[in-house]
């Protein structure tokens, strides 16, 4: 019987995505210190920290920048100490406590990639990885990594905290995709939308990284919502992730 491939989502941009038996958790073990956002789960960490749980022992983690609400390194630590992990890409290194520590410790799981900055992980699975700069001008100087993901040729690209710089996405020769996770900041910019329309032939759009509709002190939700209505194309696939569990099948 074929197993079912479907992505999931933790919370903030904290995704898990299985395919074929394999998991592959992406931006998922965060701390929001800056209370923008949400934390993880108190429950899943809890089994996530003594390696139980479906969280547990993933095969892959995968962080696109190094700023806490996608990448803590005491929960990395912790999670490390109590669950086997195959490979990982770490965040671009820079002066965040512990993560050149973390690094330099597992360098024997951090996944290689080739001269077109593609990996293959497993059978039927690729990752490719795009390195641009982070939306917020006072940030330009954190790379971002968007990760693509080929799963026996569904293509899912998670563009984090990117910049909707239409030149780094230009000069990019292959990054197209049949889904496409994005910020609601992301999707909120006509930049945004051409590029997942032009650039990346997207089929499906899905907007997370919004806090819990408890957390949600600036209305993030309402924007996306508000966006989608009014910029959305006939034909467009277009959804809203902002609840822990909320899924796609594929």
């Amino acid at each position: 019987m074929e197993q079912k491939s479907y992505a999931v989502l933790v919370s903030n941009a904290g995704v898990v995505v299985v395919h074929k038996g394999v998991r592959i958790l992406l931006d998922g073990l965060y701390k929001d210190l800056g209370k923008n956002f949400t934390d993880l789960p108190e429950w899943a960490w809890k089994l996530m920290k003594k390696g139980k749980g479906e969280l547990a022992n993933v095969d892959y983690l995968l962080f696109s920048h190094s700023h806490y609400d996608h990448y803590y390194s005491p929960y990395f630590n912790d999670y490390m100490a109590a669950n086997e992990v195959k490979g990982i890409c770490f965040p671009p290194i820079d002066e965040t406590p512990g993560l050149a520590a973390a690094e330099a410790e597992f360098a024997d799981k951090i996944i290689e990639f080739d001269k077109n900055n593609e990996a293959i992980l497993d059978q039927g699975i690729k990752l490719k990885v795009f390195t641009t700069r982070h939306v917020d001008k006072q940030y330009y100087d954190v790379p971002n990594q968007c990760f693509r993901l080929d799963l026996d040729g569904t293509k899912l690209a998670f563009l984090s905290d990117v910049d909707y710089f239409e030149e780094a996405f230009g000069e990019e020769e292959d990054f197209t995709a049949d889904i496409a996770f994005v910020t609601p900041i992301f999707y909120n910019h006509p930049k945004g939308r051409r590029i997942l329309r032009e650039n990346m032939k997207v089929k499906e759009t899905i907007i997370y990284h919004l806090p819990s509709p408890e957390d949600d002190r600036f209305m993030y939700f309402k924007m996306a919502q508000r966006d989608v209505e009014k910029n959305a194309q006939a034909g467009e696939k277009v959804l809203i992730w902002n609840e822990s569990g909320q899924n796609i099948s594929f």
